[in-house]
């Protein structure tokens, strides 16, 4: 493993498998965060459940600059990780009036 000074990735330890936890310890994400990135990108990696190959844990450092910064918008102070708001108020209004014409359009 070459030593990138622009990419510092981790030392992968030498195990066969890895839990969710431990692989997105090695990738710096969360759980949620990885679990979102897989639902919005539909690339399922690992076997399923909580085991992840070291194959797995090398792809997702390859592909780490493609998640998005997590942001949880039901939380109670609807800020995300750098404490700026989660969506701007013009963001939610045109969600809810897509939904609202998406809803009249239903019942019409």
């Amino acid at each position: 493993m070459t030593n990138n000074a622009n990419h510092a990735n981790p030392v992968i330890p030498a195990k066969r498998y890895f839990s969710l936890d431990e692989m997105c310890e090695l990738v710096q994400i969360s759980p949620s965060q990885f679990a979102q990135w897989q639902h919005e990108n539909g690339i399922v990696v690992g076997y399923g459940g909580d085991r992840y190959t070291r194959s797995d844990v090398v792809k997702l450092l390859k592909l780490k600059d493609t998640f998005a910064p997590y942001v949880d918008r039901f939380s109670r102070d609807s800020l995300d990780a750098n404490g700026h708001p989660a969506a701007k108020a013009e963001e939610v209004k045109a969600g809810l009036n897509s939904i609202l014409a998406d809803l009249q359009k239903a019942l019409a």
